[in-house]
């Protein structure tokens, strides 16, 4: 599939008439602009992210019990439990492969190298590298507003000296360099997102949230009572826009509906005193003493747990909920941990081995190499599942409390299915329906279809692709997945 087939025009979905003050007002879609929105008059744009961690799970402490409703699954001492508050928007799949099912060598880059393709690597040990774009690429150049490229970050030791970042690669399967310091995407967003407390978001939960909806919004109501309509601001230029002759009669008559909608909300608002409080593009629940302490970050292992690695995955997570917030962009990745991680989790089973590193641990033995069997070990790897999926429990709650649950697939993924590195059966966990493509609160089983096959399906979601044939998937895609 070539990306770049059939690529929508497209406009920023915050594209606004301004009045005075710099209020503004978003236009409906109209037909007779030479550049029209990618979405529908009736549709919103579906976000997705994609995020790979390393060196696999302990499958006897990770899944759940059965397949079936994660209602009455996420409850027996499984790794997943932690993702139990969120079930009703999760769906786990289980029995996906990678093209490439076992390695010919150090199987770590060349996981990595198809986790998002679809597409058996090429090479191996730490050479090994793609041999095509990845789904994020794929879906970036469909949907980002002027050909925007997917946000590609990093949590773990870029620098590591064995086998650098290699998630993200472009249409000549080309691996795109990632960014590993939150702050750097932090500064890009606090100029489009408004303050926090603004009366522009909710259900924040950093320290300089608002803390929910609950109850008025002083600043919002006074917002309410003194502003003049806005209509009234855009006055001249919505009646330039409404006598340019490109627009059909319909064009105008929708733009006449729409203001008169817009009329209507702002009587309703009056009468109500209402807080005025909307979901979205604010920096509510963002600390940002935290991203601005950041400012002169740099990966250091040294008497930090984990090696920081949970806390810049929370991090840039909280982030990127804010960038689809904003529309600042609408696809993007995350490599969590390196290719082979020696980073050195403070779990209790490691504390009795002496402090293994990860790559170790996933081993069973210490050794980058081999492959051993001690149960110490294995018992250390399902602590560390459980400390991750606590992570990706905040990771999600992100877009949840952003309000994203219908506009948004998140995926979680593995660059191997346990630390023997296999590539079957393979964990995927996804938030969000995708519009409603996606099932929800589920726990599934592909029956050994590729991930390419799951892709599929999420670039339709994305995209609106009908019959996308992306990587090794032959056209087809998971019927197991599909609401």
């Amino acid at each position: 599939m070539n990306p770049r087939i059939n690529r929508r025009k497209v406009v920023n979905r915050r594209a606004f008439l301004y009045g005075a003050g710099g209020v503004a007002i978003g236009l409906p879609f109209l037909e007779g602009l030479p550049e029209r929105s990618a979405w529908a008059a009736d549709a919103q744009p579906i976000f997705t992210f994609f995020m790979c961690a390393a060196c696999g799970v302990e499958p006897k402490r990770f899944w759940p019990a059965s397949t079936g409703a994660l209602s009455g699954l996420l409850a027996s001492g499984k790794a997943v439990d932690a993702l139990a508050d969120l079930s009703k928007d999760l769906l786990i799949v289980k029995g996906i492969n990678f093209p490439l099912t076992g390695p010919t060598g150090c199987g770590h880059a060349q996981g990595l190298s198809q986790a998002l393709t679809g597409k058996t690597p090429t090479g191996n040990g730490s050479q090994a590298t793609a041999t095509g774009p990845s789904v994020d690429f794929v879906i970036s150049q469909v949907v980002n507003p002027m050909g925007t490229d997917p946000m590609t970050l990093y949590a773990g030791n870029l620098k590591n000296g064995f086998i650098a970042d290699r998630l993200s690669f472009d249409a000549s399967s080309k691996v795109r360099a990632s960014v590993d310091n939150p702050y750097k995407l932090y500064q890009k967003l606090t100029g489009l997102a408004s303050p926090a407390g603004s009366g522009g978001g909710t259900a924040g939960t950093g320290s300089t949230g608002t803390g929910g909806t609950g109850g008025s919004n002083p600043l919002a109501e006074e917002l309410v009572k003194k502003r003049n309509s806005v209509n009234d601001l855009v006055r001249a230029e919505l009646n330039s826009l409404m006598q340019n002759p490109k627009l059909s009669a319909a064009d105008v008559q929708r733009l006449k509906q729409h203001f008169d909608a817009i009329r209507d909300s702002e009587n309703t608002m009056m009468q109500m005193g209402t807080q005025m409080a909307t979901i979205g593009c604010t920096l509510d629940g963002i600390d940002t003493s935290v991203y601005d302490a950041l400012s002169t970050w740099k990966y250091n292992a040294t008497n930090v747990p984990n090696g920081g690695i949970e806390n810049i995955v929370d991090l840039h997570m909280g982030l990127v909920a804010l960038a689809f917030a904003c529309d600042y962009n609408r696809t993007g990745t995350l490599q969590w941990g390196d290719g082979t991680d020696h980073t050195i989790y403070q779990v209790p089973s490691n504390t009795t081995l002496g402090n293994w590193n990860f790559h170790y641990i996933s081993h069973r033995t210490q050794s980058d190499g081999a492959v051993g069997s001690n149960s110490t070990a294995e018992a250390a790897h399902a602590e560390i599942d459980q400390l991750r999926m606590k992570t990706l429990a905040s990771s999600f709650k992100h877009f949840a409390d952003r309000g994203l649950q219908n506009n948004a697939i998140v995926l979680w993924t593995n660059h191997v299915a346990e630390g023997n590195h296999t590539m079957r059966n393979v964990p995927f966990i996804l938030w969000g329906n995708g519009g409603g493509l996606l099932k929800q609160g589920q726990y599934v089983d592909a029956a050994g279809a590729n991930n390419a096959q799951l892709y599929n399906t999420i670039i339709t979601a994305a995209t609106g692709m009908a019959s996308p044939n992306f990587g090794s998937s032959s056209g087809k895609d998971i019927a197991a997945v599909k609401a």
